[in-house]
C-alpha cells in the first residue's frame, strides 16, 4: 500500500521503525483513548472490546486487532455501581504491516511488574 505522508519522514526511517511507529501509536490509542471508560455489566465489557477493535483497525496499516477486557465487578445495584476500565484490564494485539514488515505488540498486564507493559512480540521482515 502506498503511503501519501511518508514524504514527511525522514529518509532515515525504515519500513522496520514505522511499523514499531505505527504499532506504538495503536497501543498508546487505546490506553489514552478508553481508560476511565466506565462499565457495569459483561455487556458493556463485549461492546468495548469490539469499539476498541474497530477504532484501531481504522487507523492506517493495521492488520489485525485483538482486544480481552478482564473485567471484575461485583454488581451491588445502586446508582453508582459501576467499574472503570483500566489500563491493567486490557489484554489487546495489534499486528501492523508496513512495507516490508509487520510487527505484534501487544498490551498486557504483567503480574511480576505489578504494571500494563506494551511491548512488541515479534517482527517480522520480507526478505527481497
Amino acid at each position: 500500500m502506498e503511503d501519501p505522508a511518508a514524504k514527511y519522514f525522514s529518509t532515515k526511517v525504515t519500513s522496520r521503525d514505522r511499523a514499531v511507529f505505527e504499532a506504538g501509536i495503536a497501543i498508546g490509542t487505546a490506553v489514552h483513548q478508553f481508560t476511565g471508560t466506565p462499565l457495569k455489566s459483561l455487556e458493556d465489557v463485549r461492546v468495548l472490546e469490539e469499539a476498541i477493535k474497530r477504532a484501531l483497525l481504522a487507523q492506517p496499516f493495521r492488520e489485525r486487532v485483538e482486544v480481552k477486557i478482564h473485567f471484575e465487578h461485583s454488581p451491588s445495584g445502586g446508582p453508582y455501581d459501576y467499574a472503570t476500565l483500566r489500563a491493567r484490564d486490557m489484554d489487546l494485539r495489534v499486528v501492523v504491516k508496513y512495507g516490508s514488515c509487520r510487527v505484534a505488540a501487544r498490551l498486557k498486564y504483567i503480574k511480576e511488574l505489578d504494571y500494563a507493559l506494551a511491548y512488541i512480540e515479534d517482527i517480522e521482515e520480507e526478505v527481497k
